[in-house]
C-alpha cells in the first residue's frame, strides 16, 4: 500500500506540474529525472508562479542547462526560501 500511495502522489505532484507549465511550449514534464536535467522545467514552474521574478525568454534562450539549473536555484532560494539542495552539475 505504501509504495501504492507514493505513486499516487508522484503523479498527482507530476499533473500539477505538468499544469502549471503547460503554458511554456519548450517544457514537456513527463517524469521527475529526464524532465528537468535542461532547467527548463524548474525555471517554467517558478516563472509560472512569480513572474514578476526574471524574464523567461531570456533564461530559456541561455544556452547552457547549468546556467538555467543554476538560475532556477538562485531564484528560489533569494526569494522563495526554498533552499539548494541539489548541484546543477
Amino acid at each position: 500500500m505504501a509504495g501504492l500511495q507514493q505513486t499516487n502522489s508522484e503523479m498527482i505532484l507530476l499533473s500539477w506540474v505538468r499544469q502549471s507549465t503547460r503554458n511554456y511550449p519548450q517544457v514537456n514534464v513527463t517524469n521527475f529525472t529526464t524532465s528537468w536535467s535542461d532547467g527548463l522545467a524548474f525555471n517554467a514552474l517558478l516563472h509560472s508562479h512569480r513572474p514578476d521574478l526574471f524574464d523567461w525568454n531570456a533564461v530559456a534562450s541561455q544556452p547552457s542547462p547549468v546556467q538555467r539549473l543554476d538560475h532556477a536555484f538562485n531564484i528560489a532560494r533569494q526569494h522563495l526560501g526554498i533552499e539548494k539542495l541539489l548541484d546543477p552539475e
